[in-house]
């Protein structure tokens, strides 16, 4: 029987936005499928197959290494966790090109007909995955496919999926889905009891009763203060969210139409035995948990869209990219990313130019003000002070992606073949563009093309706080600068450059480092004590008078930049003074040589109960 596929069509003037001028576009969102059509050409159905099968596995596969996080955490397994991370974080690269080099073998040699074939496979695609409970992430998956395939530059409306418009989130009464709903009818104990008793972890549980107890007690004294000790109920997810050393159990709690964040991190004992470490009762610590400087939670879920809609509810303020990319689809974090900048270009006429801060020596830094994201792209050239080339660097950005950033690293997504309208660019900025990043950059007399670019949220330059807030700010962040470095450093990163400049604070004050031009392992650096001169003439030489690698560090030599402004040098010389020191990075070092793994939580430490 012959039946056919219908999709509502719509139409955007092109205006006011990324596309300043040019004719009507049309956009196939592709959403309302009515039946399916037999294919006119055989090529088109093998099309739409192998997209269809290629997506299916890559995403089993996806799914099939977050299963084994609940093992990983309960048998202590954190070295094999950290293998999982980096096995899932390359499935969608790598599903994506293979999907690419099967498709290629089936698309006709002639571009024309090859455009045909592809638009009319988009169709009988929808048709496939149209059903799907992670249908956004099907969207994603093709669109990769498309832009590698036909090297788009740019938004190709033709053959990608494209939606700029509003988008809804899903809603869930609790009964079926992602979460499930507790009744406070008369004790609150008794309803976090049931908590602990429903989740996948309840039979790990080495004294139910003492976690009961601690968790109603900081729920009550939070529910006295917020809301006068009412509440109706509370919403927890079903999954368990799986990350580091630590389990999560995500909940809210409500009360008439409000709701306010309760999180339950749950650790692992020497035992095997788990119990409650903390209760997070906050915007600000979910904000934390969920944050762009934390590594990818391993969740299993039906419907990840869901349980982002869940999540905006506990985080109105985090964009949706940030959300799923926490929760693992990073892939398509990016493309809501993506969407949401173009979205934004469409309504506001601000305009790209250069991020406040120190200009770098290896990255040209823009930022459109009106969007909290910044825009780095790798000069051609590097000064001879820096040993270092572009391979190196992206080299270093992909280490840092694959790697526990321990709330001290900003997440980047890397972009390719970005285009935006030449008239949203500051003059200045393109001289600057044209002038360093030729490789990066080609800029016509209508467009910008960025063919390679790195994304991160927009941070407060460290250097630039430190002198333009008041004295008690300035100080804190200073002592959260050397606490930084620290983390890193227990974490076997070394951030090469450690100016001021090159780190960042957050909106919650939080100090992180940005700039990955010269990070390294420290397996990778030789810590030295600088030698001793034997004369006047040796320290006044321009070069050293004692041979020195390329990986050779001297600790010692820090002490002569981390003096500015003042307060840096106040507060290293009285809170951190050991960081110039050879024995804390060699300690360090011999750390993790010797196989230790630290804690990193991500909310503070006088949260936690006690372990006994």
């Amino acid at each position: 029987m012959e039946v056919t596929v219908r999709a509502r069509r719509c139409t955007r003037r092109a205006s006011g936005g990324p596309w300043s001028s040019g004719p009507t576009r049309v956009i196939w969102p592709m959403t309302e499928i009515e039946t399916l059509v037999p294919a006119a050409d055989p090529a088109v159905e093998r099309l739409a197959l192998v997209l269809h099968d290629s997506f299916v596995a890559y995403h089993d596969a996806y799914l099939e290494v977050t299963h084994r996080a609940a093992n990983r955490f309960l048998n202590r397994e954190w070295d094999e966790h950290q293998d999982d991370n980096t096995e899932r974080l390359g499935l969608h690269k790598n599903g994506v090109w293979s999907a690419v080099d099967a498709t290629r073998l089936i698309l006709s040699d002639d571009a024309e007909t090859a455009r045909r074939q592809w638009i009319d496979a988009r169709r009988r695609y929808v048709a496939l995955v149209g059903g799907r409970m992670d249908f956004e992430l099907a969207e994603t998956f093709y669109n990769s496919v498309t832009r590698r395939l036909f090297e788009v530059v740019g938004l190709d409306i033709g053959l990608e999926f494209l939606w700029l418009g509003p988008t809804a989130l899903p809603a869930d009464d609790g009964t079926r889905g992602e979460y499930r709903n507790f009744p406070v009818d008369e004790s609150l104990s008794e309803s976090v009891r049931q908590i602990l008793e429903h989740s996948p972890l309840a039979s790990q549980f080495g004294d139910i009763e003492r976690d009961v107890e601690r968790v109603a007690t900081e729920i009550q004294a939070e529910l006295d203060e917020i809301w006068d000790g009412y509440i109706d109920s509370i919403d927890i997810l079903r999954p368990v969210f799986y990350r580091n050393k630590g389990a999560y159990l995500v909940g809210r709690l409500r009360w008439l139409n409000r709701v306010n964040p309760v999180i339950l991190p749950v650790a692992v004992t020497s035992d095997g035995s788990v119990r409650v470490d903390a209760v997070l009762l906050t915007e600000l610590s979910a904000s934390r948990l969920f944050g762009y400087t934390r590594s990818y939670f391993h969740v299993l879920c039906r419907r990840p869209a869901a349980v982002v809609a869940f999540l905006k509810s506990l985080l109105p303020v985090k964009p949706v990219a940030e959300l799923y990319t926490s929760i693992g689809y990073s892939a398509h974090g990016k493309t809501n990313l993506f969407r949401a900048l173009y979205r934004h270009m469409e309504h506001s006429n601000t305009r790209f130019e250069r991020a406040r801060g120190a200009r770098g020596m290896v990255m040209a830094v823009f930022t459109l003000p009106s969007f909290d994201v910044v825009f780095k792209l790798i000069k051609d050239r590097f000064p001879p002070s820096k040993r270092t080339t572009p391979e190196d660097v992206q080299r270093r950005y992909k280490l840092v992606f694959d790697r526990d950033k321990v709330g001290r690293l900003v997440d980047a997504q890397e972009f390719t073949n970005l285009s935006f309208d030449r008239d949203r660019f500051d003059e200045d900025l393109i001289e600057e563009l044209q002038a360093d990043c030729q490789r990066s950059v080609t800029v016509t007399e209508d467009e910008v093309i960025l063919h390679h670019v790195y994304t991160e949220r927009r941070l407060y330059p460290l250097d630039l706080y430190l002198r333009e807030m008041a004295p008690d700010r300035a100080r804190e962040a200073a002592i959260d600068y050397g606490n930084a470095i620290k983390d890193l450093a227990s974490a076997n990163i070394f951030p090469g450059d450690l100016f001021p400049k090159n780190f960042g604070v957050s909106r919650h004050g939080v100090v992180v480092f940005y700039d990955y031009d010269e990070l390294a392992l420290l397996s990778e650096v030789n810590f030295r004590t600088m030698p001793v001169s034997q004369s006047y003439e040796d320290e006044m030489l321009d070069q050293p008078w004692f041979p020195v690698e390329p990986n050779d560090v001297f600790p010692e030599e820090f002490r002569t930049y981390l003096r500015s402004p003042r307060v840096v040098g106040e507060v290293f010389d009285e809170v951190h003074p050991e960081i110039c020191t050879v024995e804390f990075w060699q300690e360090m070092k011999d750390r993790h040589q010797g196989g230790e793994r630290p804690d990193f939580f991500p909310y503070p430490q006088q949260y936690r109960f006690p372990e006994d």
